[in-house]
């Protein structure tokens, strides 16, 4: 019996359980995977969002990432909240000699609650060595706002075309945080090719940790081999059934869903 897939991610503790290092793995065992985890910062959350945030120094982050990239047959790379610059550029500089894994970047730079989760030094950081370095960025709007040397007004679709073809990689645009009926994600390829994800809109309160939980389960279905495309269709159907079984719980009952 062959061992699962190791997916790696680099990402925060999220002590309510809803969302970063806990929503990850949880997503990664949901995909197949057999999650490793290089921890960035230790927060206090609760439903209500992130009360604070104590990072981790940029050397134990580099050395986690590292020893277990030597020690371990990663199949794929996910990182979530860098936190600081310097964390950011911590973890760009290791991957730099890792250059064959796949990997998946949530830029995680906002909480659902309106808390910043990466400084400006980490930002630029992210848009200049590891958008270049990934096999696929997973931003939100916002989020694709503050990466995005485009003007508002082109629009977000083609605003993600422009970054794809500049960075030379994928970029898959969420559309969970917009209205409508569907939530609707676009991945853009660098070449030009263009992908539509649409599932029924579910409504529910208990949203915190999504992002964490696509990605993750992007990079779980990418470690079974399974094609980029073929892995955000799995992701999204995952995090779609599992919204849909938390959707009547509280957040006290069931955190964001029931992955």
């Amino acid at each position: 019996m062959n061992h699962p897939p190791y997916i790696l991610t680099i990402s925060g503790s999220d002590s309510s359980g809803c969302a970063g290092m806990q929503a990850d793995n949880r997503a990664i065992l949901a995909s197949g995977g057999f999650p490793l985890n290089v921890v960035t910062a230790v927060t206090l959350q609760t439903p209500s969002g992130v009360e604070r945030v104590e990072p981790a120094s940029a050397e134990f982050v580099a050395k986690q990432l590292r020893r277990l990239l030597e020690t371990f047959p990663v199949a794929t790379i996910k990182s979530g909240m860098l936190a600081t610059g310097s964390i950011a550029g911590a973890v760009a500089e290791v991957l730099e000699d890792f250059p064959s894994i796949p990997y998946v970047l949530d830029p995680v730079l906002v909480s659902t609650s309106g808390s910043r989760l990466l400084e400006e030094e980490g930002v630029a950081v992210v848009r200049e060595r590891l958008m270049p370095r990934a096999t696929v960025t997973t931003p939100n709007s916002d989020e694709l706002w503050v990466l995005s040397a485009e003007d508002v007004r082109k629009g977000r679709i083609e605003s993600c075309r422009i970054l794809a073809k500049g960075i030379g990689q994928a970029v898959l645009l969420k559309g969970g945080h917009e209205d409508g009926q569907t939530s609707e994600d676009w991945l853009l390829m660098p070449d030009g090719t263009e992908t539509n994800f649409a599932s029924p809109r579910i409504e529910t309160e208990n949203l915190r940790g999504t992002g964490c939980v696509l990605s993750s389960a992007i990079a779980g279905f990418l470690g079974r081999g399974d094609s980029l495309i073929q892995s955000v269709h799995s992701a999204k159907e995952l995090l779609t059934d599992g919204l849909k079984k938390g959707a009547h719980f509280s957040w006290i009952q069931s955190g964001p869903s029931l992955i």
